[in-house]
């Protein structure tokens, strides 16, 4: 009888191990980066870490930021102005260019290359950003260092990134952190609210051809992102109409009073020289 019971039993076990031998998928699925979401309670925002991106030349989009001449609070600044002394910029000092080269003489303005103002500038960001544009966004990486110089003295420096357009739309933000925006169509509302409590203070309105019209591309909660450009001026056959491009974050309180909480714009006039 036992011997009938452990052929009865045996098959049965032979069974449950087959069973256990099947494998099991570990993959994880891929995500794209530009698909990537966080949780909205993680972000805030810091003004300190998102700066403006703007598309240079044909080629060339970057974080560009203005250099603020005399501002002892502002280090970036306050180096900028140091190098040019130290290094008696060609330019200025009347000296030959040497190991100044043009990175590019075709855009709004001459964006210059040189190897130490690279190594002693790049040091100063992070290697990547998350980089924002119209359409959507994606993490992108620091491949060059340039600067905009002239005798207006509405210099910047411009960190060159490795943005794809087809992908993200014409550049607008780059951010350390990841901003979990939702990117919307229905903002008109929104879009006249803005305008009529920014167009007083606009740079645009007082000293360029007078069109500012901040658009909203996307918004987190009560804040709302911002630009004012026509994505035409880094070609000057292409016949621009905006003179001080600008990105901006604005915050809608409980009253629908609109607040300006950071702000980043280009100087293309040379107000300097005004």
């Amino acid at each position: 009888m036992k011997k009938y019971i452990i052929l009865i039993v045996f098959p049965f076990l032979l069974s449950c191990k087959k069973e256990k031998e099947v494998p099991v998928s570990t993959e994880v699925p891929v995500q794209k980066k530009d698909s990537i979401t966080v949780s909205e309670t993680d972000y805030k925002l810091d003004k300190e870490t998102i700066f403006g991106v703007y598309q240079l030349t044909n080629k060339d989009m970057a974080i560009c930021i203005p250099v603020q001449f005399g501002d002892q609070d502002d280090p970036l600044s306050k180096k900028y102005e140091n190098f040019l002394v130290k290094d008696s910029i060609p330019w200025i000092y009347g000296r030959e260019m040497k190991d100044y080269k043009y990175y590019d003489t075709l855009s709004v303005g001459p964006l210059y290359y040189n190897k130490r103002f690279e190594d002693a500038f790049k040091k100063e960001m992070k290697e990547s950003y998350f980089v924002y544009g119209t359409k959507s966004f994606q993490q992108c990486s620091i491949k060059r260092v340039v600067f905009h110089s002239t005798e207006c003295g509405n210099d910047y420096i411009a960190y060159i990134l490795n943005v794809d357009k087809n992908l993200i739309g014409n550049p607008l933000i780059a951010s350390e952190k990841e901003i979990p925006l939702k990117y919307g169509d229905n903002y008109s509302e929104i879009n006249k609210s803005i305008k009529k409590s920014a167009a007083k203070e606009s740079t645009e309105n007082n000293y360029g051809f007078g069109n500012y019209n901040p658009i909203v591309y996307g918004n987190y909660k009560n804040l709302y992102f911002t630009y004012y450009d026509d994505f035409k001026w880094h070609d000057k056959k292409l016949g621009s109409n905006c003179q001080f491009p600008e990105r901006a974050v604005f915050e809608l309180d409980d009253k629908e009073q609109v607040k300006l909480l950071w702000s980043s714009e280009m100087d293309l006039l040379g107000l300097p020289c005004l």
